[in-house]
């Protein structure tokens, strides 16, 4: 919970209240001026998709069918979020990272199709999402002998654990050979994590957040675009955040 919660204080909205406080308490034109400036930059597309394509590393979409052979496809989880009515029905955030996953399956590229357990103390009740994610797995017709999840997993580092020992990393000379599937934002910290455990990282990026090309609504700010600055900071802050404790060990 702490990992999520203390970003939050250095998002620009938080940081723009700040600022507005202290406006009201010393009568400062300045701090108005830096605040508003900051919501209206953080929030207009111009500026949250060079930022957004920037922590995508620049990244492209690959095509499938020449992605390299590997060991195991693995797939890290994404939200899912219980709706209104039935209450064993779930929708997806981010299904690009399980059809990402499921495309290199069918095209042969690994044995192993393996989703990260995925787990929020926000929602203690919901299901595992690697466990939701194999049952629909299995309704695409992927058999259940290729299938394989972590088990309880809350962030990347876990997951990385978590596949590692799934594929036995440190019993044989060579470490296995992994296709990572995840958003193309978060794959540099997470090719980070999973060669920290000992696996060999293939990066597969999909669900790329990137609007490209300008055009005029790009400089009229709007709730997506905050929204997506708070999305590429957050992952820039983790980044940081693993850079320092790895540094450490």
């Amino acid at each position: 919970m702490l990992r999520e919660i203390l970003p939050l204080f250095l998002m620009p909205v938080f940081v723009a209240l700040v600022l507005l406080v202290v406006a009201l308490g010393t009568r400062r034109r300045w701090s108005i001026i830096i605040a508003l400036v900051l919501l209206w930059a953080a929030s207009t597309p111009v500026t949250s998709n060079v930022l957004m394509r920037a922590v995508e590393g620049w990244r492209v979409r690959q095509v499938t069918s020449e992605a390299p052979n590997a060991d195991a496809i693995v797939v890290l989880s994404f939200g899912i979020r219980d709706v209104p009515g039935d209450t064993t029905s779930f929708e997806f955030d981010d299904f690009d990272r399980f059809l990402g996953g499921f495309e290199l399956y069918k095209a042969g590229k690994a044995p192993r199709l393996i989703f990260t357990g995925g787990w929020s103390a926000w929602k203690p009740d919901m299901p595992f999402i690697g466990d939701v994610l194999i049952a629909r797995a299995r309704d695409f017709g992927v058999p259940a002998s290729a299938l394989s999840t972590t088990g309880k997993a809350s962030n990347t580092e876990q997951e990385a654990e978590g596949v590692a020992q799934l594929l036995g990393v440190g019993k044989s000379p060579t470490a296995p050979h992994i296709l990572l599937v995840t958003s193309a934002y978060h794959m540099s910290r997470a090719e980070m994590l999973f060669r920290r455990v000992g696996l060999e990282v293939i990066p597969f990026p999909v669900d790329f957040q990137t609007k490209l090309g300008i055009t005029p609504r790009s400089f009229i700010p709007s709730g997506g675009a905050l929204q997506q600055t708070d999305t590429a900071l957050k992952e820039i802050y983790g980044r940081v955040y693993y850079w320092i404790v790895g540094g450490r060990e």
